[in-house]
């Protein structure tokens, strides 16, 4: 996961879970546990190709470049709710198609 990225989710998600009754100890400990099983990636890291993800997300939302970005270098899709990543040319799921992926293994 793009670094960016991880900063962004801490933001939304102290934003978003006391208007839904979620503590701050709860959903840290929630992100937390999360990002054991998650490798963060630096700016550093994702220069070399951040031309050319910017390049892909610009007609949508170019601060979202740091996600196409790691998606380009991993080759690998991106799981997201934001439409904003569908026709950037990489790969996107969203938590149904994980959903019903993973239901029929």
């Amino acid at each position: 996961m793009a670094e960016a990225n991880y900063d962004e989710a801490k933001h939304y998600l102290a934003e978003l879970a006391p208007a839904r009754g979620i503590s701050e100890v709860v959903w840290r400990d929630a992100l937390d546990t999360l990002m054991t099983a998650i490798q963060l990636i630096g700016q550093e890291t994702l220069s070399p190709v951040e031309i050319a993800a910017k390049a892909r997300i610009a007609r949508r939302d170019e601060r979202d470049w740091p996600a196409v970005a790691a998606s380009l270098l991993l080759d690998c899709p991106i799981w997201t709710e934001d439409r904003d990543f569908f026709g950037a040319g990489v790969a996107t799921w969203t938590t149904e198609t994980i959903s019903i992926y993973l239901g029929h293994l």
